[in-house]
């Protein structure tokens, strides 16, 4: 050990410095970790604290505050106002973009076009002529307002309005049917006062529109036709009264039809005999300014105006007048009427009325076969189509006032006009809606035919096959037309507008055929519900009479289901009672009806066998 401790170096032994052991003695202890931020902050420079530029004075801060308020106000008004002219804009181009749309694509051509078959001329004008849309002429207030008012004509403006104490006439007829149940409908009082008429608020609006239309185009020199004399004989004019004075332009005539237009399908009396009125006043222009070289267009359109005015005479009371103005139309296509003693029938209405409901029936009614024409009507398809209308609707209103012979004779009459049909698939669109339309009279005719025979004498053998051909005939329409091409639906095709109107004359003519239909197969049948008489039958009747109830409960639903599409619901369930329409409770009180007959038949029919 002590080898080991001689080995070792010795220490050299420094002398202790004095002042490092004062320093040492007062200094803190040595910590583990450096304090780095205190040091830090201990290294910055230590300068005094001024008061006037770290702490500021009361009104600084006030001036500050309202700076800061007007900034945020002034961003706050700066959004809203960006925000309302985006919104704005947004609104003008859409409102603008919709107004372009109607012009451009929903305002088709209404001018007579080289088509022979003249559909082009049965659409609205409004007052674009053949370029289609509104006439530039008019300014910019007044083709804005046409094309509000066909906003509010074709797309509705809310609830509708009431007119009180006020009453109309309207029967059905297939070129104003819809103004029973799509136009106005009537809700009678409890008190039993007079019924009010409930009136679309949007052909009311389009009334408003019209007018201010109008009012601006007289503003811009525009010539309205002149106006009748208040003192002018009831009926058509004569030559002697058409006036020579510059007759209307075109733009101006097309206002005077919109707004006729519009006042028939609000369908009021003071309406309808306004509506009269200025139809009368279009037609009188027409015929003043009406070349004579007209093409078959243009007659087809003095037709048809004579058409209206005599409806709108019809469904005011004046039934005599209205004779008088379908007798006129007629004769612009070279028809005439009297020839079959319609004159003096029309006379003799009053005398005879209390036969009606067959207590006196003519027994020396005509055969159907002897008014038929031998010869064929060379008559061009517009006049062709404006000319069975006149017919039917002079027949279906010597119909209604009892005066069934000349009614079964004119419908002969127009029936001899109507050419075969022969299917084929190379026609044209405008060919096909044609021959569409014909088949679809032809149904209407034979319906009407079959309904007048069958008032004249109830055992007539012709009523029933012809009320089943004219079923079969529209159900055949009725196929095609839902299977149409692109070219009817398609907007600013000129075949829009009268297939839309034909598939709504179809629908409601092929509900009435068929409910015609089953009460006459109803009517036909012995009478069941008496055990008495139902044991007395052969088994073959009562076979047959089991088979026409079964084919009347078929159409009694037929004719629910077609009311039920048109009236935009759809094919419903006989059971599902969703439509709520006048017809369909008709339809759906005698299809219950059938069904219960059936149901006694089959239970007798069983009892029978047991």
């Amino acid at each position: 050990m002590r080898r080991l401790v001689n080995l070792l170096p010795p220490l050299i032994r420094r002398p202790l410095n004095t002042n490092s052991l004062q320093r040492s003695s007062t200094t803190r202890p040595r910590l583990l970790f450096k304090p780095t931020l205190t040091r830090q902050i201990s290294s910055f420079p230590k300068r005094p604290i001024e008061p006037s530029t770290n702490f500021p004075n009361a009104t600084s801060e006030y001036s500050d505050s309202i700076l800061y308020t007007f900034r945020y106000l002034s961003r706050t008004i700066k959004y809203l106002v960006y925000s309302l002219l985006a919104v704005g804009g947004i609104s003008a181009a859409a409102y603008e973009g919709a107004h372009l749309y109607i012009e451009k694509v929903c305002l088709t051509s209404s001018r007579e076009d080289s088509d022979e078959f003249g559909w082009v001329g049965e659409n609205q004008s409004w007052t674009g002529g053949s370029r289609g849309g509104t006439d530039p002429r008019l300014g910019i207030k007044a083709r804005h307002a046409l094309r509000a008012a066909w906003i509010c004509q074709e797309w509705g403006a809310g609830s509708a309005g009431t007119i009180d104490d006020s009453a109309y006439v309207s029967y059905f007829h297939p070129d104003y049917v819809a103004a029973r149940s799509m136009i106005s409908t009537s809700a009678p009082e409890q008190d039993g006062r007079a019924s009010r008429v409930k009136v679309d608020r949007g052909y009311e609006l389009a009334d408003e529109y019209v007018n201010l239309a109008i009012q601006e185009a007289k503003k811009k020199g525009l010539v309205f036709p002149p106006m009748l004399s208040g003192t002018r004989p009831a009926g058509p004019p004569n030559e002697k009264d058409l006036s020579k004075a510059p007759q209307g332009d075109p733009a101006a005539v097309d206002l005077l039809l919109i707004k006729a237009g519009i006042l028939e399908r609000i369908n009021t009396i003071d309406c309808l005999l306004y509506a009269k009125d200025v139809y009368e006043q279009v037609l009188c222009s027409l015929c003043a300014s009406s070349d004579p070289e007209v093409g078959p267009g243009g007659i087809a359109k003095v037709m048809r105006l004579a058409g209206k005015v005599g409806d709108l005479c019809a469904r005011t009371g004046g039934r005599d007048e209205a004779m008088k103005w379908w007798q006129w139309g007629l004769r612009r296509a070279g028809v005439d009427i009297t020839s079959h003693d319609t004159d003096k029938v029309v006379n003799q209405v009053k005398r005879d009325a209390h036969r009606w409901f067959g207590k006196n029936p003519s027994p020396d009614t005509l055969s159907i076969q002897q008014h038929l024409s031998s010869t064929k009507h060379n008559l061009a398809p517009p006049i062709l189509r404006a000319t069975v209308s006149l017919l039917i609707s002079a027949s279906t209103q010597l119909a209604t006032t009892a005066s069934l012979s000349a009614a079964s004779t004119l419908e002969s009459l127009a029936l001899s006009y109507l050419p075969s049909i022969h299917e084929s698939t190379s026609l044209s669109p405008t060919a096909t809606l044609h021959s569409m339309w014909m088949a679809h009279r032809t149904s209407l005719l034979q319906y009407h035919l079959s309904s007048v025979l069958y008032a004249l004498n109830k055992s007539n053998p012709e009523s029933l096959p012809l009320v089943t051909s004219a079923q079969e005939k529209v159900e055949g329409v009725i196929a095609k037309l839902r299977l149409l091409s692109k070219e009817y639906a398609k907007h600013g095709s000129p075949l829009n507008f009268p297939a839309k109107n034909l598939a709504r004359d179809v629908l409601l003519t092929g509900a009435e055929i068929a409910y015609t239909r089953g009460l006459f197969l109803e009517h036909s049948i012995s009478t069941i519900a008496s055990s008495f008489f139902a044991r007395k039958e052969t088994p073959e009747q009562k076979k047959e009479n089991i088979n026409k109830l079964e084919t009347a409960v078929k159409c009694f639903e037929e004719a629910m289901s077609l009311s039920a599409l048109e009236s935009g619901v759809g094919e419903i369930k006989p059971k599902e009672d969703v439509v709520n329409s006048e017809d369909w409770e008709k339809y759906n009180r005698a299809f219950v009806r059938a069904k219960r007959n059936l149901a006694e038949a089959m239970v007798l029919s069983q009892e029978e066998k047991l």
